[in-house]
């Protein structure tokens, strides 16, 4: 085949051409590197084929190329590198809040640096040891009582700074982390926008899908997520990618959460029949997905580590609920509740009389109830004090012997005795008041207490185990995006000595073609 003759200088300009384009981009990705979200850019370039589709015989001879050309720019990035970081983020996320409110939950059950329930309930014991020396003294007695108006109180303070951890985190994930959401999704549904409109004028608009995936992974470390690209064809013979970011949820459904301009808003409130808190959809953009409560359902991320903390009972709820996989807040709470309620409910049973007239007296302890009165029923860490009559009494209130006699029963102490042994005891603490209820430990109430301690310190520990592996794995993986996907200067300037190179051979072999056609028009004739 003949070839025209000044078709070599299309393809030295072709040549020329791609070669500046390449070091157009090597200037733009060094200009970037310290620019945050970047990724590396990169030019589509393909080999210019001779056509011979319309001709109406066949070729003869060497059929040679007709040059270069660039087809475009893209990024060097890898979507199963960002699946699988934005997976690990969403694992992070959960652990890493688990983490952050079991500590703070641990700093109140604190018994070694701090004097706490543990060590008034070995003062209680001890002031009941002194007690036995003289039991119808009432200065001796009194200091019985200070002691155990400091153990109620202590328990009191306990439940208090459970209630402001729970507070706060509430106030997380509302103010926090859910309008947090509902921001990310907000300017990522804006970007599809923007996006869409700059693709369909011939604009790849790469900078702004870094903007994109910037947003996408910081939305990753509060909700499991997956991102969907949906083709759209705008005529022409060509197609553009919009974006869709489903929800993943525990019941390995999915629910749009962004679907290409349309965004989805999440709520968080108290429920208003028990001391959860509820996760729903706000505003719902998926038509096919009509369940709006997500609270038992999302358990990753940020908010998953929110609700497990917040709504977890463990044992003290039915094992169907989800809420009976996760110790949270409200698990140590009742844990709390129930060495308080066997507490005083034993310490009563052990002084109480009932009188002539059927009606009992001797209540060492008494639940705060709104109006003011004692009730002797339902005690919890937060409602517990010593009784008005007891507060209230002058003379030896608690009773120091079941044995009445008649002589002088004063100096007797078996019921002080019994008293100071129900501290020793081994006794069932359960989940409820009921014979069938579960059975959470045996031991005696400082036992329980250590218990509880123990199971708090090892349930940090584990989550901080979990955080750490999920971190670390997260990290190597960020390792791998970054090595594909960010600036090194030192590969960048391989790349533009290379192209610089590539340019000077192509105009080089411009040089060369305009002198061999200035011999063949210009010398042959002579």
């Amino acid at each position: 085949m003949l070839r025209s003759t000044f078709l070599g200088f299309k393809t030295a300009t072709s040549a020329l051409t791609v070669s500046q384009n390449q070091m157009d981009i090597v200037g733009q990705n060094i200009s970037n590197v310290n620019t945050k979200g970047y990724t590396r850019q990169r030019v589509d370039i393909n080999s210019v084929s001779f056509r011979t589709n319309n001709l109406k015989y066949g070729l003869t001879g060497v059929v040679i190329g007709q040059g270069v050309e660039a087809t475009g720019v893209s990024q060097y990035r890898d979507s199963f590198l960002d699946l699988r970081y934005r997976t690990e983020s969403s694992k992070v996320g959960s652990q890493e809040v688990q983490l952050s409110t079991l500590s703070d939950l641990e700093a109140v059950f604190d018994e070694i640096t701090t004097d706490g329930l543990d060590a008034q309930f070995s003062d209680l014991l001890e002031q009941l040891h002194s007690l036995t020396s003289s039991p119808s003294d009432p200065v001796l007695e009194g200091v019985v009582r200070t002691s155990a108006e400091m153990l109620t109180q202590m328990f009191n303070n306990y439940s208090s700074q459970i209630q402001t951890i729970k507070d706060q985190q509430q106030t997380y994930l509302k103010d926090g982390a859910i309008e947090k959401v509902n921001q990310l999704l907000d300017n990522i549904a804006e970007l599809n926008s923007q996006i869409k409109a700059d693709n369909i004028s011939g604009n790849p608009a790469l900078e702004l899908n870094d903007k994109r995936n910037m947003l996408i992974d910081e939305l990753s470390s509060y909700l499991d997520i997956e991102t969907e690209v949906v083709p759209l064809d705008i005529g022409a013979g060509r197609k553009i990618d919009e974006l869709v970011i489903k929800l993943k949820l525990s019941d390995n459904s999915m629910v749009n959460i962004v679907d290409r301009d349309k965004y989805a808003e999440f709520s968080s409130e108290l429920d208003g029949t028990s001391d959860d808190v509820k996760v729903e959809l706000a505003k719902n953009i998926d038509d096919d997905y009509t369940n709006t409560n997500l609270t038992d359902l999302i358990d990753k991320g940020q908010i998953g580590g929110y609700i497990k903390f917040i709504n977890g009972k463990g044992d003290f709820t039915d094992k169907t609920d989800v809420d009976s996989q996760t110790k949270g807040i409200q698990y140590y709470q009742k844990m709390l509740d129930t060495v308080a309620n066997k507490f005083a409910t034993e310490m009563n049973e052990l002084n109480i009389s009932t009188n002539a007239d059927g009606t009992i007296t001797g209540y060492l302890f008494a639940a705060r109830n709104d109006s003011g009165t004692d009730d002797y029923t339902g005690f919890t860490a937060k409602n517990l004090k010593i009784s008005d009559n007891w507060a209230d009494s002058t003379n030896s209130y608690i009773k120091n012997t079941t044995v009445i006699t008649s002589g002088d029963n004063t100096g007797a102490t078996d019921n002080i005795l019994r008293m100071i042994a129900k501290f020793q005891e081994k006794m069932d603490f359960a989940t409820g008041g009921n014979p069938t209820d579960k059975v959470l430990f045996k031991g005696s109430f400082q036992e329980f207490l250590s218990f509880t301690t123990t199971r708090l310190n090892l349930q940090v520990s584990d989550v901080e185990t979990s955080y750490e592996t999920y971190s670390e794995t997260q990290f190597q993986i960020e390792y791998s995006r970054n090595s594909l996907s960010s600036v090194d200067l030192n590969e960048e300037g391989v790349n533009l000595l290379t192209y610089s190179k590539s340019y000077n051979a192509a105009a080089r072999l411009m040089t060369t073609i305009d002198e061999m056609l200035d011999t063949l028009i210009n010398q042959m004739a002579r």
